[in-house]
């Protein structure tokens, strides 16, 4: 298996340099880098082409590239043509933890959900409840995560002006935050006025930053209880968490009914009953266990595309992740940043590939790598 990874691994080099040069082109002719400046005419000329020197902004495109490439083996991710920006490493390093956060509780979210509605689905066939959940299902195959989020939104702000708005008072529903950043570290018209449209209905209090803590409701602060600042973090998570969620619960699931289906009918699930074995051990102890393998493989390749999910989500609720950041990038056409971030999520795609391979290896026995 070891020989089996190193392999892999050593095609994912060329595969990665590939996608970097594709990507790295593509931003290039996408728009001028000095854009990110802002009003250029404001700057002296000793300034501008201190910028255009430092970042190599007057080689061509192979020129670029190749110094941007250079400094990534060096461990060097660059710096933001933004005045404003940093270091790439430092911004990437706060962001990220943010955005895993986010994909993480989604995966455990849908796990928890998906895998339970897919084995109701195969033991209960065309029944009221499985007919409800594919109905459910597809509509969550149809409806794509942006919409989700604003749909959402809306439904909580109607909600809290109607009459179950008390009932969802009482269970803490009703004062779900519906944006993460404040309207002092917003980026972008969109997020600011969303942030003021919010905050003038009392749908959301706006953030605050206290040292290097980040106080998602202004009242709250550092001198506060763990557990309020704890509940408050988790409150501002459940939107975007079900938002990201709902397409990766409706492909699960139905993966793993259908899967289930045609594992139930299986000759050695019909002779463990001949045997006696309790339908309870049938399903759960032989059924799902052998069912769950072509499950696993979905359920990497999902990982990583939740990254990209993740990207509209974040601009959705102002989630201040490394998704918001790319988008933010490619605007601004910082190249730096948006490679960082476009081939982080490349890499993220190779290793859930051979995390599938070898969970399919340990899952089934019969399958040998290499």
């Amino acid at each position: 298996m070891l020989t089996y990874i190193a392999r892999r691994f050593a095609v994912a080099i060329p595969t990665l340099l590939a996608i970097s040069f594709i990507m790295f082109a593509i931003l290039y002719r996408a728009g001028d880098p000095l854009q990110s400046l802002g009003d250029i005419r404001k700057l002296d000329r000793a300034t501008y082409q201190s910028i255009i020197a430092e970042n190599h902004l007057n080689e061509p495109l192979l020129g670029q590239y190749w110094y941007w490439l250079s400094d990534v083996f060096h461990g060097n991710l660059g710096r933001s043509f933004r005045p404003t920006g940093g270091p790439v490493w430092d911004e990437l390093t706060r962001r990220l933890p943010k955005s895993l956060e986010l994909l993480g509780t989604s995966l455990v979210v849908t796990v928890l959900i998906a895998i339970p509605l897919g084995v109701i689905g195969a033991t209960r066939r065309n029944s009221t409840i499985d007919n409800v959940t594919t109905g459910i299902s597809y509509l969550g195959f149809a409806t794509p995560a942006f919409f989700v989020g604003v749909l959402l939104q809306i439904s909580m702000l109607k909600v809290q002006d109607s009459g179950w708005g008390v009932l969802l008072l009482i269970v803490g529903l009703a004062t779900l935050p519906l944006s993460f950043r404040s309207l002092s570290r917003g980026r972008g018209i969109l997020t600011a006025c969303l942030s003021c449209a919010l905050a003038a209905v009392g749908a959301v209090t706006l953030s605050a930053h206290q040292g290097d803590l980040l106080l998602y409701t202004a009242q709250l602060t550092s001198a506060d209880n763990n557990s309020l600042l704890t509940l408050d973090h988790l409150r501002h998570l459940v939107l975007p968490v079900i938002t990201l969620s709902v397409i990766s619960i409706a492909s699960w699931s139905r993966y793993l009914r259908a899967s289930m289906s045609n594992t139930l009918s299986q000759d050695y699930l019909r002779t463990a009953r001949a045997k006696g074995v309790p339908e309870r051990s049938v399903i759960y102890s032989h059924g799902l266990r052998n069912a769950l393998i072509p499950l696993i493989t979905i359920a990497a390749l999902d990982a990583a595309a939740l990254f990209s999910g993740a990207v509209l989500t974040e601009t959705v609720f102002a989630w201040d992740g490394v998704g918001g950041w790319l988008v933010e990038s490619v605007r601004n056409h910082d190249i730096p940043p948006a490679m960082a971030i476009i081939m982080l999520g490349a890499l993220m795609v190779i290793i859930f590939n051979l995390v599938a391979d070898v969970c399919y290896a340990i899952a089934d026995p019969r399958i040998r790598l290499g």
